[in-house]
């Protein structure tokens, strides 16, 4: 669920503004920031956010002109409230997404290589202690379906490979989000 949240908002915003590799050029790229408001109830009672969230990105483009790739260092601040209870807690952190290699598997299917490094997910409780911290390297493969039109984006197919350095207990399938914010929020019962 948390994982989801960000790659979600990491891929969004470095597309928004969509370090070259050898043989790709670079298209576009550039500094982007802003500030988003929601709203979910997954975890069965509401929970408001405030984001704010900065970075670099730049997207570049293979020499078949049909892969696009993004490099995005990312930084981002999450307040996540309990409107019925008032109390809160943070979700932050920093990193870097890049795309480092795209392979032609077949007509307009690609494999893509990524890298997410540094500490992309920080949960604090309302004072700033730290109640988990992810940090270190995920490597994912994936294939994408750039649709044969030479423009960014398209269909992603599925993950064929995740491969995990360094603690990231946040990306565990396991890892109970809602159990922690209930505490954290003042949920009780």
């Amino acid at each position: 669920m948390v994982r989801r949240f960000l790659l979600v908002g990491v891929v969004a915003a470095a597309l928004v503004v969509a370090g070259p590799a050898a043989g790709a050029t670079v298209i576009q790229g550039g500094h982007y920031s802003g500030t988003e408001t929601s709203s979910f109830d997954d975890c069965g009672f509401t929970l408001d956010v405030v984001s704010t969230f900065y970075g670099d990105a730049h997207l570049r483009v293979d020499q078949t002109g049909e892969a696009f790739l993004v490099k995005d260092t990312f930084h981002y601040r999450d307040v996540l409230t309990n409107p019925d209870t008032g109390q809160w807690f943070v979700i932050r952190g920093h990193g870097l997404f890049h795309d480092i290699k795209a392979t032609q598997v077949e007509g307009t299917v690609y494999e893509f290589v990524a890298v997410e490094a540094g500490q992309p997910f920080v949960l604090e409780d309302a004072a700033g202690n730290v109640i988990v911290r992810d940090r270190g390297v995920i490597r994912h493969t994936y294939l994408f379906d750039t649709l044969g039109d030479s423009q960014p984006g398209g269909v992603f197919l599925e993950e064929t490979q995740t491969v995990v350095h360094g603690p990231h207990p946040g990306f565990a399938p396991d890892f109970p989000f809602c159990e922690i914010a209930a505490e954290l929020t003042g949920v009780t019962g």
